[in-house]
């Protein structure tokens, strides 16, 4: 009778029996008859050796038989991945390639190929409830690691407070590294640059204001340095304003006109172009209700 072991792969190996000689004797030697003679006469009868033959017919079946299922098992194996995996895909829709890691900076900090630093690690969730919404923070790659976190920080700061987009309760914003996927991304451009990306996408900013492109917020590193003349607010709340326009833009929401003089100007009102008798105001949400005015082009 044939028995089962396991070859070192796993899979089940036939090993046939031991031939009909040597069965045929310890039958014999069961019986009471184990003369070589009368073994020899056994052998030698047509029904023997046709049984031999189904046997060895037999063995061979199986040993075929166990061959197949070792060359399946290893097919199985390799189809089902071993110790190392190959690397995920980069997710379609990634809004820019990483080129590089940046020499003495953590992995994550990378250079894209249009010369981009991105800023490295992840920022914190922004806001309690709602929808996760992710976003990566660059810089030209001139400007250096050091500015590229201090304009991350203050966007973290801005998107951060409760007066900005996380005060209605219906999202939260969370900065990423460039190996994590992500909604948008934030960059911070010199005035030069920042109107060549715009124009990418058929706006005119003649090198002097920001601009939202799909998946892409684009910051004028002119106007976030120096606000514009007349604003009459510090710096840091032009900032806010800026950041919070355009990524109002890519959170879906159009502009807006000032509701009457004296009045907050709504974020999304283009503040950069004058106030029109409005405050100005970098919020969109004010005693915890949203503020808006009645849109605009």
């Amino acid at each position: 009778m044939a028995r089962a072991t396991k070859s070192p792969a796993g899979v089940p190996v036939i090993r046939a029996a031991t031939t009909i000689t040597s069965r045929a004797a310890a039958d014999a030697y069961a019986a009471g008859r184990a003369d070589v003679e009368s073994h020899a006469a056994i052998r030698a009868t047509p029904a023997a050796r046709l049984y031999r033959r189904r046997r060895r017919a037999t063995a061979v079946f199986l040993l075929a038989l166990a061959a197949g299922f070792l060359v399946v098992g290893q097919l199985i194996r390799g189809a089902g991945g071993g110790e190392a995996a190959a690397p995920a895909a980069t997710p379609a829709g990634s809004p820019m390639r990483v080129a590089r890691p940046v020499p003495g900076k953590p992995v994550e900090q990378t250079v894209t190929t249009d010369g981009f630093l991105v800023v490295a690690g992840h920022g914190p969730v922004l806001g309690t409830g709602g929808t996760l919404r992710r976003f990566r923070v660059a810089v030209e790659e001139s400007f250096g690691a050091s500015r590229g976190d201090d304009f991350a920080a203050e966007v973290e700061r801005i998107l951060g407070d409760r007066r900005s987009w996380i005060g209605g309760g219906g999202l939260r914003l969370q900065r990423v590294p460039a190996s994590v996927d992500a909604e948008f991304t934030i960059f911070l451009a010199s005035a030069e640059r920042s109107e060549k990306m715009c124009a990418t996408g058929g706006l005119d900013t003649e090198g002097y204001t920001s601009c939202r492109l799909p998946g892409r917020v684009v910051m004028n590193l002119d106007r976030w340095r120096d606000a514009v003349p007349g604003y009459g607010a510090p710096v840091e709340v032009y900032r806010a304003y800026a950041i919070n326009h355009e990524v109002g833009h890519q959170l879906g929401h159009g502009h807006e006109a000032c509701p009457g003089k004296g009045r907050p100007a709504p974020v999304m009102m283009q503040q950069t172009y004058g106030l029109q008798g409005c405050v100005a105001n970098p919020w969109p949400y004010l005693d915890g209700r949203r503020y808006a005015g009645n849109a605009a082009e």
